[in-house]
């Protein structure tokens, strides 16, 4: 709290609020609310006295530290029979955090060991394009102050809709024992993070600095090299802000029809949001497309792996993005108007769109056979109450 100077990182008090949100969706009892709100009162109360900065904009993250102060307490004091289900929910509600924490101590280490970037060679290719989308969105946005507002909440408060995202589809009484939104996150973040080393990129604001977004570079210059750029993260290729949405809209069916249009809200501001701050090119974005399906059809519980259908999306989603990184280290001639660059980015992502809404199809059906296999046979006793569980089933 005090290391991250938690009131000033939005990201992770979006992931913090993330955990209040898991904790709020298992339906605690009063006094379990009330020792999470003293608890969050309590550290508020320690980092304004210790940092000396305003606390207001940052209560909800304190709220969910003191979700995680309660839930840890009930694990270690509570009856026997509970306490398996409070540390259940404890561990889950940090997974978020944890894995922001755990995420910049990894991407700092790429600053350190690649000082040179694929950068100019993102530029080049999406030169190819027309005009370049990353700078033209930053004008948008420098351009309209809301619509920039919107765009920062929505792209900072990823990790708040992924939880609540988790929580929604764990809360579904046919998806509790098969959720697969959170591995499908976990093979994005793992993922992710290798690709970085594969193809370490920054996005154009770190590297053209105060040119963007009003003064892109002349087509053909600079010429395509590796650049030397700063401290930034090499997070840029493929951009996984985008991979995180897009898993929120794929698996919000079947869910209220508001979440389907909030994630596909989601999206949309998520695209404007990582090219108008310009920390990508467009070309990361169509990339993140085809890692979203390997990353979903990996998770695919439900489906087995003898299906054809998840075979290819595992299939299709790995060699697309493998091909794509091997083409984009490879220098694009400086050559504006041409078709061809689009055709491919447009046939990746459809082609992955496509195999995903087949595989989400299936999944239902599957979903409901292996439960119906789970619970074949086995009749409860009379009399025997269910076991504590950590979330419970929701109306």
């Amino acid at each position: 709290m005090l290391h991250f100077h938690l009131s000033t990182y939005v990201y992770l008090e979006a992931a913090l609020t993330g955990s209040l949100a898991i904790y709020l969706w298992t339906r605690p009892d009063v006094r379990s609310l009330t020792t999470t709100l003293l608890l969050g009162l309590a550290f508020c109360a320690i980092y304004s006295i210790v940092q000396g900065a305003p606390t207001l904009g940052a209560c909800p993250a304190f709220l969910g530290l003191g979700s995680l102060g309660s839930l840890a307490w009930a694990a270690v004091w509570s009856a026997p029979s509970q306490r398996q289900a409070s540390l259940d929910t404890c561990l889950t509600a940090s997974m978020f955090p944890l894995f922001l924490i755990l995420a910049g101590f990894s991407l700092a280490v790429t600053s350190i060991s690649y000082p040179k970037t694929y950068d100019l060679y993102l530029y080049a290719f999406d030169e190819q394009l027309g005009r370049q989308p990353s700078f033209l969105a930053g004008q948008l946005l420098a351009q309209y102050g809301a619509l920039r507002h919107i765009c920062f909440l929505g792209y900072e408060g990823l990790p708040l809709a992924m939880a609540i995202a988790f929580a929604m589809q764990r809360g579904r009484p046919h998806r509790r024992h098969l959720s697969t939104i959170m591995p499908a996150f976990a093979v994005a973040a793992a993922g992710g993070f290798l690709l970085y080393n594969f193809y370490p990129a920054v996005g154009p604001v770190h590297v053209f600095g105060s040119r963007f977004p009003y003064a892109p570079p002349a087509p053909g210059f600079p010429p395509i090299h590796m650049a030397l750029v700063g401290d930034a993260p090499r997070n840029a290729m493929p951009s996984v802000h985008i991979t995180m949405a897009l898993l929120i809209l794929w698996n919000s069916r079947g869910g209220p029809r508001l979440w389907r249009i909030l994630a596909g809200a989601l999206v949309g501001i998520t695209v404007l949001a990582t090219l108008g701050f310009g920390e990508h090119y467009l070309v990361d974005l169509f990339v993140a497309v085809p890692f979203a399906l390997l990353a979903q059809g990996l998770a695919r519980s439900d489906v087995p792996w003898r299906n054809a259908l998840r075979v290819a999306c595992v299939g299709t989603g790995a060699l697309s993005v493998l091909a794509w990184l091997i083409f984009l280290r490879m220098p694009s001639p400086p050559q504006q108007g041409s078709v061809f660059p689009w055709i491919m980015l447009l046939f990746t992502a459809a082609a992955s769109v496509i195999l995903e809404s087949r595989l989400g199809r299936i999944a239902p059906r599957a979903a409901g056979a292996t439960l119906q296999t789970q619970t074949a046979g086995h009749v409860p006793a009379a009399g025997s109450a269910p076991p504590a569980r950590a979330w419970r089933a929701m109306p």
